[in-house]
């Protein structure tokens, strides 16, 4: 299923005009493959329990989805792996057009994927079954990389000049799938948090990620070190010490980072008063913005 439009969906109330599409929907939905893109200013889904997805965002202000228990801003810096089973929703509200992109995937594609992976093509040969591994995706924004995000940009290119075929879609998702399973490993290798057990190192990991996802979904709001250490449920000497171990700058940094991107992007979409898009930011001053720009020139 390839949808260029976004659906007409709960919350909004059911019509004649829509209840034969959203039949139709639901008919197929949660059973296969699956992208749902569209530019939209003013949209909202109800929860859902979702299959395997994952989601993109481009232009305006971001879509908003709304997890149990936090809610995750997804704009032009990241994109979100949502695992099989969750239950959430979405919401866009901005004053210029968000391109909403959701790829969804059939269920348990991804042991699929991760069974054929361990598989040597002797044994494929053969039929020599493997045992799929257990697959689970951390739940966290991750920012733009060179794996994942040109694959998704590729597929948005593509759909947007007319590709529809079901078969293109199940192959593009297989390459998918493969670098998503690259690039969550990538990620577990390059934290290597000194502490000694395990499941404490797991632990740590889990709360820094609370935190750097709180900072990139609530950037353009006030936010000081104590909050981003609440959230963390750590003190501020020990989550500044590991939030520099983890991502190689301090809180602070990211979070400045995350609102030049934020302001370079309301310049190239037309904004031309640098206070208006230092405050629109969160940097308060063009002086702030100008600063900050100059030490991040690179910030997307």
């Amino acid at each position: 299923m390839i949808l260029t439009t976004l659906p007409d969906l709960p919350p909004r109330p059911e019509t004649l005009g829509n209840a034969a599409f959203r039949r139709r929907f639901y008919e197929r939905w949660g059973r296969e493959n699956a992208i749902v893109c569209g530019p939209a200013c003013n949209v909202e889904f109800a929860r859902h329990q979702q299959t395997l997805s994952i989601k993109a965002a481009w232009g305006g202000t971001g879509e908003r989805y709304l997890l149990p228990r936090r809610d995750l801003l997804v704009d032009d810096d990241s994109y979100l792996v949502l695992d099989e089973g969750l239950r959430y929703g979405s919401v866009v509200r901005a004053p210029r057009p968000v391109t909403s992109f959701a790829v969804f995937f059939r269920p348990g594609m991804a042991e699929e994927v991760a069974r054929a992976r361990r598989q040597s093509l002797t044994q494929a040969l053969d039929g020599y079954a493997v045992a799929a591994p257990a697959i689970g995706f951390r739940p966290h924004l991750r920012r733009h990389d060179t794996a994942v995000s040109p694959r998704l940009r590729r597929l948005w290119h593509a759909v947007r000049q007319g590709e529809r075929d079901e078969d293109w879609l199940e192959t593009e998702l297989f390459g998918l799938l493969s670098a998503l399973l690259d690039a969550e490993r990538a990620i577990a290798a390059r934290e290597p948090l000194p502490t000694a057990r395990p499941a404490a190192r797991r632990e740590l990991r889990r709360r820094l990620h609370l935190a750097a996802d709180f900072i990139d979904s609530n950037a353009t709001q006030a936010i000081d070190l104590e909050r981003m250490a609440e959230v963390a449920c750590l003190s501020k000497y020990h989550f500044v010490r590991e939030f520099g171990r983890l991502f190689g700058c301090t809180p602070r940094d990211w979070l400045t980072r995350k609102r030049v991107g934020i302001a370079r992007r309301l310049i190239a979409q037309g904004e031309t008063d640098p206070e208006r898009a230092a405050q629109a930011s969160g940097l308060g001053s063009r002086w702030a913005l100008r600063r900050a720009m100059a030490r991040w020139p690179e910030a997307a």
